[in-house]
């Protein structure tokens, strides 16, 4: 039943966290909260919103697109990891978000350096990248065993049940009344999810389900081509509203294999209202929290690199996006380019090296990445609007 599939899930967060030292609080995905106050450490942040629930449902479904787990950071600069927790045959309801880690392979360094209000963040437990995948493994192993364990969800339950009745009202009122399939209710069920309106378009997908069943004459097989229409329809909607269109076809391909393994209408029709939820969701509460988990990882990578040349074909590897979307995003979130962000973090690193007397700058300069000495004073300058000598002088 799903509600033991809750406490289960809930049961399993409190071990999680007796082990780890961390908050691991479960999501509901389809009710869209938390099943506990979520983590225990204050997050007030001075230049930076961060809305909990919609940072880390892009977690959640980042996780059930990469095998299960997903490691992302915060607007904070935190690490978590979300693990989904699903049933055989279903869709994802619930996912667990263990959090907040900080992630760092050395003692002593700066905690990536520009992430420079973690005061009251001591008990935060610190994690290698290596501790954290191993975690993030561990957990998703807990999940699946969470899933396994139970009996599949009652799928004629709550608002489920609702929708299955509406959906064969639909249908024994079509054949009443000779209706035709109402093609406006497509339009308009494409303009919802576009504007972002859950409620609005689950009537209206609940209304076209109805319509599928009865015009399918109860052949399943019909039933499941009609609904791989609806999901092109509903991932064009997606796209038109604003949703990383690569992003979309990726899921789109991976959902029309998907209703090949269903074999009753009603646990298809769950799926399905679960699909168009994540579509609006790919639209309007998950690109900025996306945006911010690219910039942090781009950073991270090019600080762990700042001695090395870097490309941003490189970093676009690295998140797996191509150049041009990268230099979007970039663009967007930070006001620059690749080469700009790049060369403001190594000017960052060269001033902690500058006041240590006993480096010349040209050695600073080389230790930073950059091979001309005359480049980097200039960059250094346009960045401080001071030579590294005079930035030394002034810091001695």
């Amino acid at each position: 039943m799903q509600q033991e599939l809750k406490e289960r899930c809930l049961q399993y967060c409190k071990h999680i966290e007796v082990i780890t030292g961390t908050t691991c609080v479960m999501m509901d995905i389809r009710q869209g909260c938390f099943g506990s106050t979520p983590f225990s450490h204050t997050c007030e942040l001075p230049t930076k919103s961060c809305n909990a629930f919609t940072t880390h449902l892009y977690g959640a479904y980042e996780a059930e697109r990469w095998d299960d787990k997903y490691i992302y950071y915060c607007p904070r600069g935190l690490i978590f990891i979300a693990t989904p927790v699903r049933t055989e045959g279903s869709t994802m309801e619930y996912c667990l978000i263990t959090g907040p880690i900080i992630m760092s392979n050395f003692p002593n360094d700066d905690r990536y350096g520009e992430i420079t209000y973690l005061d009251g963040l001591e008990n935060v437990p610190c994690m290698t990248t290596a501790e954290t995948r191993s975690l993030s493994e561990i957990i998703r192993a807990t999940c699946g065993y969470i899933g396994s364990s139970q009996a599949t969800p009652d799928v004629d339950s709550g608002s489920h049940a609702e929708m299955l009745q509406m959906m064969y009202d639909i249908s024994r009122r079509a054949a009443d009344e000779n209706m035709t399939y109402p093609l406006d209710s497509e339009r308009e069920l494409q303009h919802m999810i576009k504007e972002g309106d859950k409620e609005g378009s689950q009537k209206l997908l609940n209304e076209l389900l109805g319509y599928v069943y009865f015009y399918s004459g109860a052949n399943f097989k019909v039933v499941k081509s009609r609904v791989n229409e609806l999901l092109v329809i509903m991932s064009r909607a997606a796209i038109e509203g604003g949703a990383d269109i690569n992003e979309v076809f990726w899921l789109n391909n991976n959902y029309i294999e998907e209703v090949e393994k269903f074999k009753d209408i009603e646990s298809l029709s769950r799926w399905v209202s679960a699909v168009m939820h994540k579509f609006v969701s790919c639209v309007f509460d998950l690109s900025e929290a996306k945006h911010r988990d690219i910039v942090f990882k781009i950073t991270v990578f090019i600080k762990q690199r700042l001695n090395e040349k870097l490309t941003i074909g490189d970093a676009a590897d690295h998140v797996y996006l191509s150049k041009s979307h990268l230099s979007r995003i970039l663009r967007q979130g930070l006001g620059c380019t690749f080469t700009e962000h790049v060369n403001r973090l190594r000017i960052d690193r060269s001033k902690i090296l500058l006041i240590d007397s006993r480096l010349s700058v040209s050695d600073i300069s080389g230790k930073v990445g950059f091979d001309d000495q005359g480049y980097y004073t200039r960059v250094f300058k346009k960045n401080t609007g001071l030579t590294p000598s005079e930035y030394r002088e002034q810091n001695l």
